[in-house]
């Protein structure tokens, strides 16, 4: 239910991603919702979040652990939307920036997706700190890739095309 929860989301978002939905596409029984999300779809979608969000922040721990260059670790991250978006005709997104438009301002959802941005946020700043970069300029070239990146695959579904993508990582390799 949680990984059905998180590509629905990629797609549909918040607001179009139902229980009934989900349940459909992992072709579950309905009273398991209420057995494992007693908390309804919103905790079903923060558990989404969080296992989605979990996916990037164990590549950013695994890239850091291993050495990788920031460029490396960008150009993965910008190729892996793009195969995404790609194969599924620009209709999946990310999850998490998609609930970030919808529900910055839900008391139980803001910050769920806060977290898991901060998150990511640390986990690429530490592959920055890792190649010399100093904590807070880390932490800002952090937040601005993950900024540009989620506003590219947002344009890239609007156009059907990668061009974003490309065009957001080209300009941060020069800043990293």
């Amino acid at each position: 239910m949680i990984t059905s929860a998180a590509l629905l989301l990629r797609e549909r978002g918040v607001a179009g991603t139902s229980v009934a939905k989900v349940l459909e596409h992992c072709s579950g029984p309905r009273g398991s919702v209420q057995f494992h999300f007693p908390g309804g779809k919103n905790q079903l979608v923060v558990e989404a979040l969080g296992w989605a969000g979990g996916l990037v922040a164990g590549l950013l721990a695994d890239a850091s652990a291993r050495g990788a260059s920031p460029g490396e670790v960008l150009a993965r991250i910008c190729e892996f939307y793009k195969r995404q978006l790609i194969e599924t005709g620009f209709q999946a997104g990310c999850p998490v920036g998609a609930a970030a438009q919808e529900s910055f301002a839900d008391p139980v959802l803001g910050p769920a997706v806060a977290k898991v941005m901060d998150d990511w946020a640390t986990g690429l700043a530490a592959v920055l700190v890792a190649d010399g970069r100093a904590e807070e300029e880390a932490l800002d070239l952090a937040l601005l890739s993950i900024s540009a990146i989620e506003g590219a695959i947002t344009v890239s579904r609007l156009r059907r095309s990668t061009r974003p993508l490309d065009v957001v990582l080209d300009r941060l390799l020069l800043l990293l």
